[in-house]
Formats: structure tokens, sequence, C-alpha cells
């Protein structure tokens, strides 16, 4: 194995994205402190199954319903519903086994015929379990999605008023409230979402919890001598950022503790959601929208209720498989090495832990997001494309193989169209569309270090391909660099490195022509200040004009 001579540079800059890969693991395993979440249960929390991502959520058997509420009942006292269709109807029945107390919901939509069957079960169901329904929810979120007007959603409130004699209530954001009061004449309280994640203008965990009790005393000072119910509060472990507001775990963990606590504290009554994971939302609001569950789809515990957090306990494992790694790529790099052991040995260690570390970024990202066999072949591909383009950046950066771009042009335009692909949907409509920084790293090493080792090259294999689509995928690159963390804001981490993603893509094409351009510049200046020279070729075998010549 040869080494290409002046590729130090480079070899340096691949072992410190090695070592950010494996430093961000390594943050995610430290314990950060949260408050402790008060010592009492949980008020209430909203029930739909625990299952696998593929399972229909339409439905729920008999035995399911038990054993999420045997579990659910060591954590709270109440459990919320959104409708009483699918074998939701048995869960006040079940509910009663275990002591639990049930807000009941109906499923309205802007189907008269669906409204009025699910009108006449909720009576029903209610009216057979009155001892565990503390209240019954017509409706959630209708006017959000716009599917009936106020005056025939108050006619249904009241229709299950009078049929059921209990406290009946309707569920929307407090935008929608403040938007339509006069809804409140309709029911015995309001039940108000407030989710800070999802509004306009997100806040990050650090002004949190003033936000949110700023917003319950408004909505409180509007509808005066109405009782009021926080109807769904949370925090997403999963998905894209907003602005500031980031999903983690940890993050999580610190917004369901505090509010908790300040619920406690200021005599909010509340309804978490939700129980479990539920990875079919994700096709409607992206991958956050299947993670804001206290429990996974398993029903495992999130997070701890008290102590310190940890990001990613897994990371652990990641750090010490990198490391066996990257021994074992410096090891087998120093050994099939011809000269320049200790430069080989460097190569190999860094792209070993990159592989690692930057695989297990990508599992997580492919695990927390896909739902069927059309994402994860989409995402597995662009994976393989990128990983592809990487090992070709590192056997470049080992051997002095011929002057050319070693990066087929059908795979640099694959990656390239996917990156516009991502970045297009982010720009025109990105509100649950994912960062996949994680899933095209590769490719920006794998290109990015080609186009440094061989810009001349590069720019003669576009320019004698007349790769135009490239190009124009390039710019478009560019543009989205700047448009999507300008879009998201400065706060968003994940945006940003989004835009450098797409810049430093769109760099790896547009770059070495530019540079070549810049040469050609250069020698028609000389040449208009004097006689011609003779032409002297590179080392890489290409002239000053970035031709191909022959070997003398």
């Amino acid at each position: 194995m040869a080494v290409r001579p002046g590729s130090w540079p480079w070899s340096i800059l691949l072992a410190l994205a090695a070592a950010a890969a494996l430093g961000s693991w390594w943050l995610d395993t430290r314990p950060v402190q949260v408050a402790n979440g008060p010592p009492g249960r949980l008020q209430c929390i909203s029930y739909a199954p625990s299952a696998d991502p593929g399972a229909d959520p339409r439905g729920v058997t008999l035995e399911k319903i038990r054993a999420d509420l045997a579990l659910l009942a060591r954590r709270t006292g109440c459990v919320r519903t959104y409708t009483v269709s699918g074998g939701f109807d048995r869960v006040p029945e079940v509910a009663a086994e275990f002591g639990l107390q049930v807000l009941l919901g109906a499923w309205i939509a802007g189907d008269a015929a669906h409204n009025d069957g699910e009108i006449e079960r909720v009576i029903d169901v209610a009216n057979r379990h009155r001892d565990v329904i503390r209240a019954v929810i017509v409706g959630n979120e209708v006017l959000l999605r716009h599917e009936l007007p106020p005056t025939q959603l108050a006619t249904l409130i009241r229709r299950v008023a009078d049929g059921t004699g209990l406290p009946v209530t309707y569920a929307d954001v407090w935008a929608f409230w403040l938007k339509n009061p006069s809804l409140a004449d309709s029911v015995s309280f309001v039940t108000v979402h407030i989710l800070p994640y999802w509004d306009d203008d997100p806040v990050g965990l650090d002004i949190v919890m003033p936000y949110v009790e700023a917003l319950h005393a408004e909505i409180a000072r509007r509808f005066p001598g109405k009782a009021l119910l926080v109807g769904e509060t949370g925090w997403p472990s999963a998905g894209r950022p907003r602005g500031p507001a980031a999903p983690s775990r940890v993050n999580q963990a610190r917004y369901v503790r505090e509010f908790t606590t300040v619920a406690a504290s200021r005599g909010i009554d509340y309804n978490l959601i939700e129980a479990f994971d539920q990875p079919w939302k994700i096709e409607h609001e992206g991958t956050v929208g299947g993670h804001w569950g206290i429990h996974d789809v398993r029903g495992r515990e999130k997070f701890p209720w008290t102590g310190m957090v940890e990001e990613a306990p897994q990371g652990r494992l990641v750090l010490l498989a990198a490391l066996a790694a990257s021994l074992l790529g410096a090891l087998t790099g120093g050994l099939l090495a011809r000269a320049q052991r200790g430069h080989a040995a460097v190569v190999g260690a860094s792209a070993a832990a990159l592989l690692v570390g930057i695989g297990a970024r990508q599992l997580q990202f492919m695990l927390a997001g896909n739902t069927s066999a059309l994402e994860w072949a989409a995402t597995v591909g662009v994976a393989l494309a990128a990983w592809l383009s990487f090992a070709i950046a590192v056997r470049a950066l080992l051997t002095a193989g011929p002057a050319r771009d070693p990066v087929p042009g059908w795979l640099a335009l694959a990656l390239l169209l996917g990156a516009a692909y991502v970045s297009l949907g982010l720009v025109f409509a990105g509100r649950h569309r994912d960062f996949p920084v994680w899933l095209f790293l590769p490719a920006v090493l794998g290109l990015g270090l080609t186009a440094l080792l061989q810009p001349m090259a590069r720019a003669w294999n576009l320019r004698a391909r007349r790769a135009t689509e490239q190009v124009l995928l390039a710019t478009l690159l560019l543009a989205a660099g700047g448009l999507v963390p300008l879009i998201e804001g400065a706060r968003n981490s994940r945006a940003l490195g989004w835009g450098a993603t797409c810049l430093l893509l769109g760099s790896a094409i547009l770059l070495p022509l530019a540079l070549q351009a810049r040469q050609h510049q250069r020698a028609a200046e000389q040449a208009d200040r004097g006689p011609g020279e003779p032409v002297q070729h590179h080392a890489n075998g290409t002239d000053r004009h970035g031709r191909i010549g022959r070997d003398r």
C-alpha cells in the first residue's frame, strides 16, 4: 500500500472528524442534573396502547388494555382516552379493576355519520361506567383541524351532557380557545392543550416553565368562573428541534419533572401526553410525533423520576466499540502500508472510529424515524452510498493512484440529489421533517476529502462529462445551506448542522471548478504579459490548466 504524498493535513482532518464524532457520544453519556419529580403519582395521562411500529393504531384488545393499565396504575390514578371505537369502549371496565378514573374521549371529525355513532356510543359507555368516568371529552382539536364550526361542536357537547348528566368538556390548543371563547358556555370546564414544542414561536427549556405558567394564567383570566384542565402537555424525546425547543431524553425528563412539580405547587390540574410512544404518528407529524411517551413501545420507562439523567447510556458501548475498531484500523493500516506507516495507521484508526461512531448515530436516526420498508430502503440506501464515497476517499488518502477523480459521477450525483431533495422539503414544508445530518456526514467527508486531494482532477472530470446536473444541484445546496438555518433560527443546532452539510457538499463540486477557472485566468494574464512558456505538468498528471497530460 503506497501513501499519497502531501496528504498528512487531510489525514489530520479525518482524525479530528473522528474525535468530534466520538466526542458527541461522550457528551451523551455524561449524567445531567435534572430537578426531581414530585413524590406523588401523576394526575392523569393520555392512553393509547403500546405497540410495535407496524401495529394498527385503530384498535386494541381487552388483553392489551389490561396489560397496559396494570402498568400505568403504578404511576397514575387516571387515564385519558380519545375514542370509544376500536375496542377503546372497554377501557372504563378495565380501569375499574385497577382503581383508575377515566377522562373518556369521543373522537369528532368532519363526518356527520361518524360523529353520530361516536356520540351514541360514548353516551352508552359513560352511563354504564359512571363510577369511573371523571368527565367526557367531546372532540380533540377539532377546531385546530378545521373540521367543524364551533356551533356544530357545541351542539354535540350539549347532546352528551344531556345524555349523561356527567361533566363534559372539549379539548383544544390554547390559541383556538382564545379564538373561540363562546364555546366555553357549552362545557363544564375548559380543557386546554399547552405544548410549547408545537407553538408557532417555540421556547427552550430554560424559560419554558414561566411560559407555561403565563399561558395557564391567561386562559384562566379569559374564562372566569370556569375550572381549567391542562388536557395535554409534555415534551418529545426524539425528532427535529424547532428553534430552541430540542427533543431529547434529558429534555423530556426535565420538562415532565419540572412541570409536575410546578403543577403540584400551583394547584394546576393536568393530563400528560402520553403513556406510550406511538410510532404510527410519525407518518403525520414526523419522527417527533412518535416519541412523546413516558414509556417506549415496549412499556419501559424512558427516564428515571429522580436523580441524574443521561442522554444515551448506550453511548459507552459505542465508545468501547469505536476504541476497539480504531486499534484494529491502526494496526491494519500500519501493517499494509509500504511507506509512511504512521500516516497509514492514523488514517486506518480514524476511518474505523468514524465507521462506528457515525454508523451508530445513523442506526439511532433510522430506529427513531423509520416505520415502513420504503423508509428503511431509502435511508439505508443513502447511508450505503455515503459510506461508499467515504471508502473511496480513504483509499485515495492511502494510495497514489491515477490523476483522476476517484468518485464515480453516478455516486456523486445520487448523493447530491438526495441532499437536494431533503433540503427542498426543509425549505418549503419543513415543520415535520428531520435534519439527516448523520446520514449524509460520510458523504461530506468522502466528497470533501477527494476534492481536497485532487481538485483539478474533479474540475476536469466535471467539465469533460459536462456534468451540468451536478453543478445545478451543488448550487441549490449552497443556497439551502443559508436558507435552512435562516428559516429555523440560529438557536436550532440541528438546522445549523444541516446548513453546514449542504455548504460542504456543494463546495466539494463547485470549489474545484472555481479553482480551475482561477488558474485559467492567471494563465491568461501571464500570457498577456509576455511570451508563452513551456507547459509544465504537475505531479498529479495535469497541466496548469487542469488538462490530463502524458508522462514523459
